[in-house]
């Protein structure tokens, strides 16, 4: 549900020319051929990190073309054209920000060492900051969404999750029959017009949940042999299953969540299970290995994670909110909380609003988001900010940076609803749209949103309004 991305920032270009403690004007010519090898360093910095922001290690690297990507040289520091000498040092500033920058040195005809050097500071832009929603900017009339374009994964398949690594999304489905593909990867640039590039089948049951992290894509399947599924998605157009796990007893995975330290991955499955939670060990994912289970009561059906803290919502159980602190190896449990009345909560998502975090619980029976404060001067913990009813099941939730919150219903008028958190407590409908099916998964990038629905046209792409 939730992926990652790049989002450039800043960008600025040094020219520096240094002999004898003086700086002098770099020759014309050749400063345009170093400046030019420069910004295709940082093209290239940028196509890794796109790849996976696991990729972008920090250090120094000489860079390699090879299969149609860039790559980090595995030993060299730097790479070579010419006279020209290339090396990119990449920096980190915080866990979702560093700094990339390229130097190009050689020496002039009158032996005098030249550099050019090219920074840019990029941003995991998907994987959502402090302030709990993703980063990339909204734009355009939001308040008149239009559906710009759709994909169709095949008879008899319903979509069941999207995850998106811009350009490119990750449809999810579930089918009656085990011989039909389960995973689909589409070329997104045109909206309009999606190009399909591989798909996989992982047997019976089909995908309820994803989770984008780095290159690999987490999946939490029915299939009773394994129910955590890795893939390689490195290059979209030939996917690969590099990892799977056979969870005890029969009961059906729901939800899948990486943390952002890549070495952890939480599973949720149904309360039929002995525990419905389990953490794995995924460092290696060809291996995944079980480090911790415990039990809530209720179905899992969805996970965030806010620094340290991975929030879960646990169906037909009282608590309906858990959360654990995951800054060592093992997740502790932290604290629960029990929303008055019955409520069956199948979806959550953070926003920091003037300082304090907001959760977003939606629900299914009581067709309702609520805004859950998670500390209040009056009770000292969590309390219920406002309610506010869809109509529908509110399936999935994300909001953008700024104050819309985008939801994926069950409303068979509005399976697509965005609302305004602006006043916190206070929720309006800011504006919907009718998909036609059940909108059962929702991320975003680029300014756009991806909803997968419960019908063989999967995956609506939609965006602003003129």
């Amino acid at each position: 549900m939730v992926s990652l991305g790049i989002f450039m920032l800043v960008i600025s270009s040094v020219f520096s020319l240094f002999f004898g403690g003086q700086k002098f004007s770099l020759d014309g010519a050749t400063a345009e051929v170093a400046t030019e090898y420069g910004i295709e360093g940082i093209d290239a910095v940028r196509s890794i990190a796109d790849r996976g922001w696991a990729d972008l290690a920090t250090g120094t690297h000489g860079l390699v073309f090879a299969s149609g990507d860039w790559y980090f040289a595995s030993t060299a520091a730097n790479d070579t054209k010419g006279i020209y000498t290339r090396s990119v040092t990449v920096t980190e500033i915080d866990d979702n920000t560093r700094k990339a920058s390229t130097t190009i040195q050689w020496t002039s005809d009158l032996a005098r060492p030249q550099t050019v050097e090219v920074a840019e500071i990029l941003t995991n832009w998907k994987y959502p900051l402090s302030g709990g929603c993703v980063s990339y900017p909204l734009s355009g009339n939001w308040a008149a969404p239009q559906l710009l374009g759709e994909v169709d994964i095949g008879a008899g398949i319903s979509g069941s999750d999207v995850a998106i690594n811009y350009p490119y999304a990750f449809v999810s489905g579930k089918s009656s029959t085990s011989n039909k593909h389960d995973i689909f990867s589409f070329d997104v640039s045109n909206p309009a017009s999606p190009t399909l590039l591989n798909s996989l089948d992982i047997g019976s049951g089909g995908i309820e949940d994803l989770h984008l992290q780095g290159k690999y894509l987490y999946a939490a399947s029915p299939n009773d042999s394994r129910e955590l599924i890795i893939f390689d998605v490195s290059n979209p157009s030939a996917m690969v299953k590099v990892g799977e796990y056979d969870l005890t007893g029969t009961s059906n995975a729901l939800a899948v969540f990486t943390f952002p330290n890549a070495s952890t991955t939480a599973i949720g499955r149904t309360d039929s299970a002995v525990n419905e939670l389990e953490f794995f060990n995924i460092s290696n994912p060809a291996s995944p290995s079980s480090i911790f289970a415990t039990t809530t009561g209720g179905d899992i059906e969805d996970f965030y994670v806010n620094n340290d803290t991975l929030y879960l919502v646990s169906q037909q159980s009282d608590p309906d909110i858990w959360w654990f602190d995951i800054s060592g190896a093992i997740p502790v449990l932290n604290d629960t909380y029990d929303i008055t009345g019955t409520t069956e909560d199948v979806s959550i998502w953070l926003q920091n609003k003037d300082g304090l975090a907001n959760l977003f619980v939606g629900n299914e029976n009581n067709d309702e988001i609520r805004i859950i404060g998670t500390y209040s001067s009056t009770t000292g913990g969590f309390y219920v900010r406002d309610i506010y009813s869809v109509g529908g099941d509110v399936l999935d939730i994300i909001c953008a940076e700024g104050d819309l919150g985008f939801l994926a219903t069950g409303n068979a008028n509005k399976e697509f609803v965005i609302v305004d958190a602006s006043n916190p407590d206070n929720m309006t409908e800011y504006a919907s749209l009718n998909l036609s099916n059940v909108a059962t998964g929702i991320d975003y990038a680029d300014n756009r949103v991806y909803v997968a629905v419960r019908s063989n046209d999967a995956l609506k792409i939609i965006g602003p309004g003129p």
